[in-house]
């Protein structure tokens, strides 16, 4: 009886070995050691990140240690295993930014999917009657804005077993940009109105690796309000344009109204001459738009048979 029972022990620490031989599964606690994390916020003194994520991912490709700090303006100390790592960090607790892919090269930060007239309190009221897209653009994602994002990375990062004092310090910079829309000469708005826009064939995220827009073409619903008696503007963060070096992407502004009205205005000329890499400002001359009939939208009646292109633009 007692030699059954040693085999049946050497057999479960054999099986004990053998799970940790898989590093994603099991680390040795033995060799993990205190890292203290700090933020430089010196390329971006006016980011106010209520958490920092900071995510190790080891450099043999397993499953990234997810971390979020509550302290951004100070070092703080994590609990983290030795070896080589990809250390990735970014601004946490925001409402739309979320984090894709488990492994480094993998991973990406992106947003959800959304209604195109969700800015304009419509979202999920159009069907069947859905607004029209832009041509070439229809089978493109409708993703939200993201959130502000600063963000920064190291790569092969060593970190020593047994070694006290150990220390990495990121040096986060905004990594989406901020897209404003200034439409001039606005004829015909008037209170209760309902208006937004679409920008298409944005960036679908961010890649931490590749430290630049990535993914498919998207595109991004955008609020719309009226500055003063003639002016709409609008504003929202993405993660860029044109996420490869494919050249014939046009970026397509469509403004809707709550009657069923649209106009599209060609602005890739606009967007491909921005030189701020944190911000871009997209200007129109006129925009004519319908008288209301005091009904409003109505989602069940009706079609969007009133079609209006107006491609007229800022130089």
């Amino acid at each position: 009886m007692r030699a059954l029972g040693r085999l049946m022990l050497l057999l479960c620490f054999a099986a004990a070995m053998a799970a940790c031989d898989h590093r994603e599964l099991c680390y040795d606690h033995s060799h993990w050691v205190d890292l203290t994390v700090d933020f430089d916020w010196s390329e971006a003194p006016d980011a106010r990140p209520s958490t920092m994520v900071v995510i190790l991912f080891p450099a043999d490709g397993s499953e990234g240690i997810r971390y979020e700090l509550t302290r951004t303006d100070g070092p703080s100390k994590i609990r983290v295993p030795s070896g080589y790592f990809h250390a990735v960090a970014f601004n946490g607790n925001t409402e739309s930014l979320i984090e894709s892919g488990s492994a480094y090269d993998k991973f990406v930060i992106t947003t959800r999917e959304q209604d195109i007239l969700e800015p304009m309190n419509r979202s999920g009221a159009v069907v069947p009657n859905s607004p029209p897209r832009a041509d070439g653009t229809e089978d493109q994602y409708v993703k939200s804005a993201p959130d502000p994002l600063w963000a920064d990375k190291s790569e092969n990062f060593y970190i020593i077993p047994a070694q006290p004092g150990q220390s990495i310090t990121f040096v986060p910079r905004k990594k989406t940009v901020l897209y404003r829309v200034v439409i001039h000469n606005v004829q015909n708005f008037e209170e209760g109105m309902g208006i937004s826009a679409t920008l298409t064939s944005m960036a679908e995220s961010y890649s931490p690796m590749l430290d630049a827009h990535y993914g498919a073409d998207v595109t991004v619903p955008i609020g719309l309000g009226i500055a003063d008696g003639n002016t709409l503007t609008g504003s929202a963060e993405m993660f860029g344009h044109c996420p490869d070096s494919r050249s014939d992407r046009r970026h397509i502004l469509t403004v809707y109204t709550s009657s069923r009205y649209y106009y599209n205005f060609d602005v890739t000329d606009q967007i491909h001459s921005g030189t701020n890499p944190t911000e871009l400002t997209i200007e129109i001359d006129k925009l004519v738009l319908p008288k209301p009939d005091g009904g409003g939208m109505n989602p069940s009646v009706g079609d969007w048979s009133d079609v209006i292109e107006d491609l007229i633009e800022m130089q």
